[in-house]
């Protein structure tokens, strides 16, 4: 939730700065930058491997049985991690995910 408020910060700067000039023009990028950086940690967190905060949800809504099962890949969800991400996969599944949540909250913001 921190990462979709701080994305949130982020697209207001970007609304505020709109104008003439090089500043103006820096804070707008500056800004949409920071809406893809935070909602890239925001969804990338939200992914269902156990060390990050998906993993946790997935794991209290399975049962206790399952859970426990799912639980034990834990200490390989780095690797499985840097896995997708070596094969693209993680890009395929993260990417549009980021673009649209980018522009659903810089739209909410006018921009």
């Amino acid at each position: 939730a921190s990462n979709i408020v701080m994305a949130l910060g982020w697209a207001l700067l970007a609304r505020l700065a709109v104008g003439e000039g090089d500043v103006a023009r820096f804070l707008v990028l500056t800004g949409i930058a920071g809406v893809q950086v935070n909602m890239i940690l925001a969804l990338l967190n939200l992914l269902p491997v156990p060390p990050l905060d998906g993993g946790r949800v997935v794991a209290s809504l399975l049962p206790p049985r399952l859970a426990a099962v799912y639980s034990r890949i834990e200490p390989y969800g780095l690797m499985i991690l840097v896995a997708l991400l070596v094969t693209g996969v993680l890009g395929r599944i993260l990417f549009p995910l980021v673009a649209w949540s980018s522009r659903a909250i810089l739209s909410l913001t006018g921009f």
